[in-house]
């Protein structure tokens, strides 16, 4: 790789500007002309010997040799200039110059070219206002207005130096753009469920009304990246939208000065920021920076004296600086101790940090430590723990593990493992070892497939409403999941499953169980065939406008614009479950709400208020099973969240069983948000389980340690799995 592709290479930190954002650029700089395009070279040809300018002004061209001794130029049609000497039979791979005028001075042997001098070489375009190529030296200085890009890669700066023979060079004043809308996509994705169903515990209701917020006048994307330190809220199981939610698609960066050879980079005094504006709301800075190819797949950046910096008054170190990467990275180039609260499976409070053994461009796996902290304060008491267990500081009862391992075989198949342990002691392995294992493969439309999956789960944590946590001793079988059809302009959208599964769960039924049950004394072996289908329709009742992208205005507090509006939610959906002893669970259940934001959260009071309010119900089930028996026939649900001053925010998720006026889950949540950060706080005291995270809009990290986000716990609706 050639040292100007080396360094245009750069994908790791990247956030995201809308497109329609005029950013207050430090001055006007030199732009590509829309009709020049790369010139591509054959990577195994070697670097170039000659130099070719064309002169816009006469129409004229001549071309430099830089051989040894070096060729003197000749003409567009091959007379030799007044020094000439005979040329090289080799052909010249040349760089190609264009100006509006040239010079060659014979007695420095300096070439200049000058007025929007336009040079291609290496799959990249320059442009500056002026240009000089001493063909003694085999140096080249670009100066004024310097712009170099390559494919959405774009580096200003106020000279460019670069050496021919060693192939580098370096750039002083260095600012510029990184997009990552090329990098390839993470092809491992999880099922599909419609996002209309509040009951889904891994959406808060802040994420919920920003997916179905309708579409603004802000470019969109969804490619940006997401820096999370912390837990993070984004979900994995998210279902592709129509309106996608990023807004930011390049990062501005800045250094005092970039070297690059051919194998690398280096840059001293760089600042990165995904703030559109400035000055910038946050920026990552490093006192040098080293960017490398390790090998087709992966990338290494190696910094020194990294620090986050937050309004210019706060400052936090950054650790590691050294940092892998690839294009289908999902980590980010950050991996920090992230902060999770799981009283069932954890004791409590705990901290983990996430090691990447293995990752290429098909797949990845990761080991999550984990130090369960409250089990080690309160190892005797309700807060953590139980009595006689050892819970020494550095006891094995004290750490927990986890592990994900995904790869994908080509773009329709691929495999997705999980692995949990809540302690090393190993004395209960087959009662605390967690497994999950999915072979799928996707047919069809690649855009909106169907997904057939053969699935293993050993002891399955399952969340079925008021039954509350449920667990799956076993379960082995084959899943079809459709594509989400959307029914012509009438704004339905129709899903359906299926599935074959022969399972070992727990009872209630004794009548099941048998004096000579092989199994536990709760638990029965049956096959399940299983199918439903859902109807969803969100009929939008009113629609605001959103402010201009502006830091004073629509993008203060947050980093896409607020568009206040109205929505009526409604689905239906129905389930026949058959199992092998001849039982039956077949349910049918409606659900109709509201949904809705006001305020453009733009405003230090009280401009922003959301909400949601749902009532469902339907016949009661009778599942053999605990795990998937429909014991909510009528559930109300509803959520808030009210801004309280400038950005911080505080809202709540409920949902009540309306015949016994029992809570089934409530969440708690309180939020700092900014137009390039946020901060979020969550908890369930009902289901004793919380996170944290601290979130550095699209950068894109993950290290989520909310169960109901990682899948540690999947939620049962109706009856059915997701």
């Amino acid at each position: 790789m050639s040292a100007i592709a080396a360094f245009c290479a750069l994908n790791c930190a990247v956030a995201s500007i809308p497109a329609d954002v005029t950013a207050q650029s430090p001055q006007p700089i030199a732009q590509i002309p829309a009709d020049v395009e790369p010139q591509e070279f054959p990577a195994e040809e070697p670097i170039f010997n000659g130099v070719q300018i064309e002169d816009r002004t006469n129409e004229s061209q001549q071309q430099f040799s830089l051989e040894d001794p070096p060729i003197t130029p000749t003409t567009e049609d091959g007379t030799e200039t007044e020094a000439s000497v005979e040329v090289a039979e080799e052909e010249l791979r040349v760089l190609e110059v264009i100006g509006d005028r040239q010079e060659y001075d014979e007695l420095t042997n300096i070439v200049t070219a000058v007025g929007d001098v336009v040079v291609r070489f290496n799959e990249s375009v320059l442009t500056a206002d002026r240009l000089q190529i001493n063909l003694n030296t085999k140096l080249a200085i670009a100066e004024g207005n310097v712009a170099l890009q390559r494919g959405q890669q774009l580096l200003r700066g106020d000279r460019f130096d670069y050496f021919f023979v060693q192939n580098r060079g370096y750039i002083r004043q260095a600012q510029g753009e990184v997009s990552q809308q090329d990098l390839s996509q993470d092809l491992s994705a999880q099922p599909t469920p419609s996002i209309s169903n509040i009951s889904d515990p891994a959406i808060l209701l802040n994420e919920r009304l920003l997916l179905d917020q309708p579409i603004s006048n802000v470019n969109q994307t969804n490619d940006g990246f997401n820096i999370v330190v912390g837990s993070s809220r984004g979900i994995e199981n998210r279902p592709p939208l129509e309106n996608n939610i990023g807004t930011v698609n390049r990062i501005r960066y800045y250094a005092e000065e970039v070297e690059f050879f051919e194998d690398r980079w280096e840059a001293k005094n760089i600042r990165l920021t995904n703030d559109p504006f400035n000055p910038p709301e946050l920026q990552v800075i490093a006192d040098t920076a080293t960017y490398r190819d390790i090998d087709e797949f992966t990338s290494e950046l190696v910094t020194t004296d990294t620090r986050l910096v937050i309004d210019d008054n706060v400052s936090l170190p950054i650790y590691p600086r050294t940092y892998r990467f690839d294009s289908s990275d999902d980590e980010g180039i950050f991996s920090l101790v992230s902060i999770g609260f799981d009283d069932e499976d954890r004791g409590g409070f705990f901290i983990q940090r996430r090691f990447t053994l293995f990752k290429n461009q098909q797949g990845k796996w990761t080991v999550t430590p984990q130090y369960l902290v409250q089990k080690v304060l309160f190892p005797d008491n309700e807060f953590g723990g139980t009595e006689g267990d050892d819970s020494a500081i550095i006891s094995p009862d004290v750490f927990g593990l986890t592990t994900d391992f995904n790869y994908n075989f080509n773009p329709r198949v691929f495999v997705i493992a999980k692995g949990s342990i809540p302690n090393l002691s190993f004395e209960n392995l087959e009662d605390d070892l967690k497994v999950n294992f999915r072979f799928e493969q996707l047919l069809g439309n690649l855009a909106n497939p169907f997904r057939l999956s053969q699935e293993f789960n050993y002891r399955d944590r399952l969340f079925n409403g008021s039954l509350g946590f449920q667990r799956v001793q076993r379960s082995l079988g084959i899943v079809l999941r459709s594509p989400r059809y959307v029914l012509g302009r009438s704004g339905f959208v129709l899903d359906y499953q299926a599935s074959i599964q022969n399972i070992v769960a727990n009872t209630d039924r004794r009548e099941l169980l048998g004096i000579d049950n092989p199994l536990s004394q709760d638990e029965v072996n049956l096959t399940r065939y299983q199918a439903t289908a859902s109807l969803n329709h969100s009929l939008p009742l009113w629609s605001g406008q959103a402010l201009p992208s502006t830091p004073d205005e629509g993008l203060r507090f947050s980093a896409r614009p607020v568009v206040p509006y109205l929505s009526l939610q409604t689905g239906v959906r129905g389930v026949s479950s058959l199992y092998s002893n001849g039982d039956q669970q077949i349910t049918g259940t409606a659900r109709i709400g509201l949904q809705g934001q006001i305020g453009h959260f733009s405003h230090n009071f009280f401009d922003y208020t959301g909400f949601n309010v749902a009532y469902s119900f339907g016949s009661r089930g009778e599942s053999p099973f605990l795990f998937d028996r429909l014991a909510d026939s009528k559930t109300l649900s509803f959520g808030l969240t009210q801004q309280i001053y400038g950005p911080i925010r505080a809202g709540f998720q409920t949902a009540i069983n309306l015949d016994n006026n029992d809570a089934i889950s409530t969440d708690y949540f309180l939020e700092y948000s900014r137009r390039t950060h946020s901060i979020l706080i969550r908890y369930n005291p009902v289901l004793e389980i919380g996170s944290f995270n601290f979130r550095i809009n699209d950068f894109d990290w993950s290290g989520s340690t909310d169960p109901f986000v990682n899948q540690d716990v999947r939620p049962v609706i109706d009856g059915v799995i997701p």
